[in-house]
């Protein structure tokens, strides 16, 4: 029998918009102010479009012996499939708290911009 390529399930694109509205909201209840809100969101983003919003499909050739039955081939199909699941939860669940990191990193620099101004104000 003949190696069976089995593609990596997808998913689809996560809806940016809303997204943006639950960042906007996260940001609203920090400061109502309004540079703040838009420098942060617009950054995030950003973000979330260049380095959290990409998928990829890793194929597996799995080479398969002859002898295994009918049963035994649909038992290693929904094994390699749960397994493949598992490990797309955890990679989604990791991409998930890098977005929240680069938030809290985003607020604070925003922040520290801010106070640099007050102290060192341009002439």
């Amino acid at each position: 029998m003949a190696a069976k390529v089995i593609p990596f399930p997808t998913q689809s694109e996560p809806n940016l918009t809303e997204i943006e509205i639950l960042i906007r909201e996260w940001l609203f209840n920090i400061s109502e102010e309004h540079d703040f809100i838009e420098h942060v969101a617009t950054r995030m983003m950003s973000f979330i479009s260049n380095y959290a919003n990409k998928w990829f499909e890793p194929t597996f050739n799995l080479a398969v012996p002859p002898t295994l039955t009918l049963e035994e081939r649909k038992t290693l199909v929904v094994s390699i499939e749960t397994g493949v699941d598992d490990t797309a939860k955890q990679v989604q669940e990791m991409v998930n708290k890098i977005i929240v990191e680069r938030f809290f990193l985003e607020v604070e620099m925003y922040e520290s911009r801010e106070k640099s101004k007050l102290v060192c104000p341009k002439r």
